[in-house]
């Protein structure tokens, strides 16, 4: 019988599909993720590891695991997971891709709005009784019709999101690796550069890697207008917190919007949530119940492919892992 560790809650029906397969199912039911030493702990007899973005998925974790042969991740990254490991030891690794660009985008786009419209801080004015009498020259936002809107990282999100920019009526840039066949409407810039000096609004949708970690630092919010504001959705680490700190309380930019942090979670004494001109949300940009339900299934989906030999529907290393056996041959 094989086994199956599921390292976070899931919904019951995809808990209930898996164990229809006749696996033996664990699903990790703690309020927190489980610790390196914890996952390490507990894969020694798993085939399969349906795994989420909290989890450090390295070499020690697949040696500890002799009989693993699918990494089922929950989400569209899967930069938690070593892909050299997992290639060397022929692991299938599979994702949930296209299914939440939308979702993400959704919310993209609602935080480029609500630090426009400033839905982020004058609700608080409000609540504490400071609303006053009317003042034409009070509590201004700023228009997002007709300004323009770069994206960096032109992939499955971040098209989505050029798609609503388009209902605002905005000039939307875009810089990818490379030029896009279809580009809804965004006109291709050849450097980051140039993006960000022309852009009203930025948002980030590429990729955490080597070269993108830290991509957002002291230079590029310099380059940045001083009324520009920066929307991240895809990984923490793309963006200098400190950076961004600094350039926030100058005012070398307007304001950013984040649902994505280092760490994760964000500790509330962290200085970037003193600022008013910053609004943090805890990294769920694909959490409605739509999407989070078509991420588990698709999840199980890859999970019992794997464990019965067979490739995952999803699979993201399926050449690699033949390059591999091929050289080994």
């Amino acid at each position: 019988m094989p086994n199956i560790l599921v390292t976070r809650r899931t919904f019951p029906e995809a808990a209930e599909k898996l164990r229809a397969s006749g696996a033996e199912v664990v699903i990790w039911e703690d309020d927190d993720s489980p610790s390196h030493d914890d996952l390490v702990a507990a894969v020694a007899d798993i085939d399969g590891l349906y795994a989420h973005i909290t989890d450090v998925v390295d070499a020690e974790v697949m040696d500890a695991a002799p009989n693993l042969k699918v990494i089922a991740e929950f989400g569209a990254g899967y930069d938690n997971v070593d892909m050299a490991a997992a290639n060397a030891r022929g692991i299938a690794v599979a994702n949930t891709p296209g299914v939440l660009s939308e979702s993400t985008a959704d919310e993209a786009f609602a935080l480029l709005v609500a630090m426009a419209r400033r839905v982020h801080d004058l609700p608080q004015i409000v609540k504490d009784g400071k609303w006053g009498d009317f003042d034409p020259v009070g509590m201004l936002a700023t228009d997002i019709h007709h300004k323009t809107l770069g994206i960096v990282g032109m992939g499955r999100i971040g098209s989505e999101v050029a798609k609503r920019a388009a209902g605002f009526s905005m000039e939307v840039l875009y810089h990818n690796r490379s030029r896009r066949d279809e580009e809804f409407g965004a006109t291709y810039v050849d450097s980051l550069e140039e993006l960000l000096e022309r852009s009203d609004f930025v948002s980030l949708h590429n990729p955490l890697n080597a070269e993108t970690t830290g991509l957002m630092g002291a230079g590029q919010f310099k380059l940045m207008k001083k009324t520009a504001f920066l929307i991240n959705t895809t990984r923490g680490p793309v963006v200098d917190q400190e950076a961004l700190y600094d350039a926030l309380k100058s005012g070398e930019i307007a304001g950013a919007a984040l649902d994505v942090t280092v760490p994760e979670p964000m500790g509330p004494d962290h200085p970037l949530l003193t600022l008013d001109n910053c609004l943090i949300m805890p990294h769920v940009a694909s959490a409605t119940g739509d999407t989070r339900m078509k991420m588990a299934m698709m999840c199980v989906e890859n999970v019992l492919a794997g464990i019965a030999g067979d490739w995952p529907p999803y699979c993201v290393n399926r050449a690699e892992i033949a390059a591999n056996a091929r050289l080994k041959s």
